[in-house]
C-alpha cells in the first residue's frame, strides 16, 4: 500500500468509526480532511454523503454522491443515495432511472449482501408506487391536452402501452433497430436517412447556407466564447449519454433555441436564420425541444455510437465548415458531410460522426417532426412528452 493510500486510509477509517459511534459530525471532517488534502478516492466521497445524510445536510450529500459516481458510474450505494435524494424532492422519473440502473446492476451480482437486500425490496416497493403515481399523472396530462384513447391513432395507443409497460415491444432483429430513449412509436417508417427531395423547405434552406455562415461569423467575431461543452438536456437520463460524448472540447454547440428555450441575443444576430425556422416544421415540446444550434467538431474528435430520445422526429443537419475528412453513419449507411447539403435523419438508430481533418466542422443541427405524423399525433406526442419532461 503507498503512503498516500495509507494516509487516505487513517481517514477513512476514523471516519468510519466516527459513524459507527454516532458520531456524524466527527465522521463528516474525517473524510472532508481527506478530500481537502487531495487524498480522497470514491470511498471518501461515500463517507461524507453517508455522514452528510445523517446530519440532514442534502445539499452536501448530493454533492459528495455525485463526485462518486463520476469516479465509478456503476458504483451501486451511490446510485442508491442518488435516487433516494432525487425522490427526496419529489423528482420521481429522474429517481427512477437511477433506481432502474440499480436493479439492473443488482441482477448480475451472484452473492447480494444483506443490506444491499434490504435496500433492493425498499427500492422495488418505491418503485412500483413511482410507476403508478406516474402512470396517473400521465394520464390526467394526456387528457388535458386532448389525448382520447378511442379516437388516438392505433400506433399512438400502442406506444403509450409500452411506455406504461403494458405491452412488450417486438424484437426487432435488424443489425441496428430504431432504440429511443424517451418514447418509441411503434410502425413508423424505417430510414436512416429521410429523402429530403419531399420536403418542401430543403431548397430554399440549401440556398441560404452562405448567408447563415456569414452571420455565424459575424456573431462569433464579437462573441468568441459562444460555444460550449454540447450536454444534452429535456428528457435526457442519467446512462443514456456515452462518456465519450461529455468531452468538454471536442465536442460544442452555439444555441439559437435550446430544449425549447429562445436564445433571444443569439437569434438577434441570426435573422435569416430564424427567418427560415418559421416556414419549417420544428417539434415544439415545452421543456424539450426544438433545438437549434450550431455544432461544433474539434479535428480529429468522434462521437461515438448513440442514439436519440425519439423516433417520432427527424434531425437535420447544415453543414457550414466542411474540411476534408467528415463523416456520418447511421444505421448501416455511411456519408461524408457535404457542405450546403442538407440531411434528415432518424437518430433513434444507431449514429456517429467524425472529423478526421485537421480543422473544425461546423453543422447547423435541428429538429423537426416526422413527416409521417398526422396532427393529432404530435398534439398528443407533444402532451405526452411535456408530462414526462414535468412541462405539462
Amino acid at each position: 500500500m503507498t503512503a498516500t493510500a495509507e494516509t487516505e486510509d487513517t481517514y477513512f477509517r476514523a471516519g468510519i468509526a466516527a459513524l459507527q459511534g454516532a458520531r456524524a459530525a466527527e465522521a463528516r471532517d474525517q473524510f472532508q480532511a481527506a478530500i481537502d488534502a487531495g487524498l480522497a478516492t470514491a470511498n471518501s466521497w461515500l463517507g461524507l454523503a453517508l455522514a452528510s445524510l445523517v446530519l440532514e445536510d442534502n445539499r452536501t450529500a448530493e454533492t459528495a454522491v455525485d463526485e462518486v459516481l463520476s469516479q465509478e458510474p456503476r458504483h451501486l450505494r451511490g446510485l442508491i443515495i442518488k435516487g433516494d435524494l432525487l425522490l427526496g424532492r419529489d423528482e420521481r422519473r429522474a429517481a427512477l432511472s437511477y433506481y432502474n440502473l440499480v436493479m439492473q446492476l443488482a441482477a448480475t451480482l451472484a452473492d447480494i449482501p444483506a443490506q444491499l437486500r434490504q435496500d433492493l425490496t425498499r427500492i422495488q416497493d418505491r418503485m412500483v408506487q413511482i410507476s403508478a403515481q406516474f402512470q396517473s399523472d400521465l394520464m390526467e396530462c394526456l387528457g388535458a391536452g386532448g389525448y382520447r384513447r378511442e379516437t388516438a391513432s392505433a400506433r399512438f395507443n400502442l406506444g403509450l402501452d409500452m411506455l406504461l409497460g403494458k405491452v412488450e415491444r417486438e424484437h426487432d432483429p435488424r443489425p441496428f433497430p430504431q432504440k429511443p430513449h424517451a418514447f418509441y412509436l411503434p410502425d413508423m417508417p424505417y430510414q436512416p436517412f429521410y429523402p429530403v427531395d419531399t420536403l418542401p423547405w430543403v431548397s430554399q434552406l440549401e440556398s441560404a447556407t452562405e448567408a447563415i455562415n456569414q452571420e455565424l461569423n459575424h456573431f462569433l467575431s464579437g462573441q468568441p466564447g459562444e460555444f460550449v461543452p454540447y450536454v444534452h438536456g429535456g428528457l435526457e437520463l442519467p446512462g443514456q449519454t456515452p462518456d465519450s460524448m461529455k468531452d468538454p472540447d471536442s465536442w460544442t454547440a452555439a444555441f439559437v433555441w435550446r430544449d425549447g428555450m429562445a436564445q433571444e441575443d443569439v437569434m438577434s444576430e441570426h435573422p435569416t436564420l430564424c427567418s427560415l425556422m418559421e416556414s419549417i416544421p420544428l417539434t415544439e415540446v415545452g421543456g424539450f425541444s426544438p433545438s437549434v444550434l450550431f455544432s461544433r467538431l474539434r479535428p480529429g474528435a468522434r462521437i461515438d455510437p448513440h442514439t436519440g430520445l425519439l423516433n417520432c422526429r427527424l434531425i437535420c443537419h447544415l453543414p457550414l465548415v466542411v474540411p476534408s475528412g467528415c463523416g456520418l453513419r447511421v444505421g448501416e449507411e455511411r456519408r461524408e458531410v457535404a457542405r450546403g447539403r442538407v440531411w434528415a435523419f432518424d437518430d433513434s438508430i444507431s449514429h456517429e460522426a467524425w472529423n478526421e481533418s485537421d480543422a473544425d466542422r461546423v453543422v447547423l443541427i435541428f429538429d423537426i417532426w416526422h413527416p409521417d405524423l398526422d396532427k393529432q399525433e404530435r398534439r398528443d406526442i407533444k402532451s405526452l412528452l411535456e408530462a414526462v419532461s414535468g412541462q405539462a
